[in-house]
């Protein structure tokens, strides 16, 4: 069955408002909240004409009151529910990966959204390297990286027998796997550090160089005998290599070099390669993101994706019905609630519907049908939509209400056809239309039961 799905424009208001508030070092407190009211909503319970097809939502405003008139529930998101992903990337034999470079856009995307440079892997360990070197240029992986105990050299680079070079960022959190890893994504650990110019002892400030890239193996080199002498020239300092022995070939080719400290501090770099025998070697030294690589691996994928992953367990307290389906779900950000207005909403969790009180009579009002009243020459003066009928205490759940109610008259159900007296009625505690709209989907029926979970997955790219 299909989704349809959309971002819309409010999502970059959302963002604008977030980097407005970010430099202000203290909020004042009515905006202090702002960074914490992200809701998820339940919305629809009309079917759709075609189930299997939901239509592509819209965003003209009409559109997007209808969204506001059809929510139902609000389930708060918290930190726990939200983690930076990027596209899964799993090590395969015989493919040919990109290696990283300082001078090449890594995170340039095609039109589908993948980047064009594929430079990092996740293991079956879920361990994730980048590609430091891709052996002689070009050439398929046959080794899979991964973490050993004697495995990695000083700084923490996988050497393969294939030629290439990897470089470990990070392992996926079982955790984290658990909640927001598919078969698409892969979550991205937020919090490791800050790009931090200044080297320290764990930082290589603005830039280290981890790897060289042989880009002409040359010939005739004996290190055996004369000393192959490699110099990195640039605006850092600190970075020395070497070629031994067993990095030249039988016929004096270079085939390895050594990075013996990686340095700090360089924003470029370039390499020469000399020695009284041998000649024409050459090879590139790319210099790190600031703070060195896997420092930030955030910054080091170029993530620009967020996943949601939110839980809906069985009626919630009460607060929702678990006899119910309904066809649209999405984001909406500071809304607000009765309570605490102006400020946004506050609660955990929110039953947006509106609660009718009606007399005892025969009849059952049903999901998703309209509820009326009129008056003596049948003119409408109140209608809504229900939700949910709680027959043991004569309670109506409406959603989408319209026009005037008339306390002690009848309401009809245009499909059940029961008929019921309105003794009251009470709103949420919930400002219908409040807050915005940053992301909407149709789906086929979600169907709820007493004993079930909804977790639903959203991955919103800016």
């Amino acid at each position: 069955m299909a989704n349809q799905s959309l971002l819309t424009y409010n999502a970059g208001i959302a963002s604008v408002t977030q980097d407005y508030y970010s430099p202000v070092a203290v909020l004042p407190p009515t905006k202090q909240i702002l960074f914490q009211t992200t809701y998820c909503f339940l919305a629809s319970v009309d079917p759709w004409p075609d189930n299997a097809n939901p239509p592509v939502p819209q965003q003209d405003q009409q559109s997007i009151k209808q969204v506001f008139k059809n929510i139902f529930a609000v389930k708060r998101i918290t930190s726990g529910d939200i983690c930076p992903v990027v596209r899964r990337v799993d090590w395969s034999a015989n493919t040919v990966y990109n290696y990283y470079q300082d001078t090449v856009d890594m995170f340039a995307k095609d039109s589908n959204g993948f980047f064009l440079q594929n430079f990092y892997v996740r293991n079956q360990y879920d361990q994730v390297f980048k590609c430091l070197s891709n052996g002689a240029i070009g050439t398929a992986t046959t080794a899979q990286p991964y973490f050993q105990p004697g495995q990695y050299n000083t700084f923490n680079v996988y050497e393969g027998v294939d030629g290439y070079k990897w470089k470990y960022l990070y392992t996926i959190d079982k955790g984290l796997k658990t909640t927001f890893m598919d078969k698409n994504w892969m979550p991205v650990p937020l919090g490791y550090n800050v790009p931090n110019p200044l080297p320290t002892q764990n930082s290589y400030g603005s830039g280290g160089i981890d790897a060289l890239v042989i880009t002409n193996p040359g010939f005739n080199y004996n290190p055996g005998s004369i000393p192959v002498i490699v110099k990195i020239n640039g605006d850092g300092v600190g970075a020395t290599a070497t070629v031994n022995a067993s990095q030249v070939d039988n016929v004096g080719r270079i085939t390895d070099i050594t990075i013996t400290n990686p340095g700090s501090n360089y924003t470029y770099a370039t390499v020469s390669i000399t020695s009284a025998q041998g000649t024409s070697a050459g090879a590139i030294a790319p210099v790190s993101p600031v703070g060195g690589h896997g420092f930030d691996p955030v910054a080091d994928l170029g993530c620009s994706n967020v996943m949601y992953s939110i839980q809906f367990n069985s009626d919630e307290n009460g607060l929702i019905p678990t006899t119910i389906a309904y066809h649209q779900i999405g984001l909406l950000v500071n809304p607000t609630a009765q309570t605490v207005a102006p400020n946004p909403a506050n609660s955990d969790i929110y039953n947006t519907t509106t609660s009718i009180i009606v007399a005892p009579g025969p009849g059952s009002f049903v999901t998703d049908e309209t509820i009326q009243q009129v008056d003596t020459n049948g003119n409408v003066l109140f209608s809504a939509k229900v939700v949910y009928f709680n027959i043991e205490n004569n309670t109506i759940s409406v959603i989408n209400t319209v026009g005037e109610y008339v306390l002690n008259q009848l309401l009809a159900g245009l499909t059940s056809r029961a008929t019921r007296v309105l003794l009251a009625i009470s709103p949420p505690n919930f400002v219908t239309f409040s807050g915005y709209l940053t992301y909407i989907e149709n789906r086929s029926a979600v169907q709820r039961s007493a004993d079930g979970i909804e977790q639903f997955k959203f991955v919103l790219g800016y």
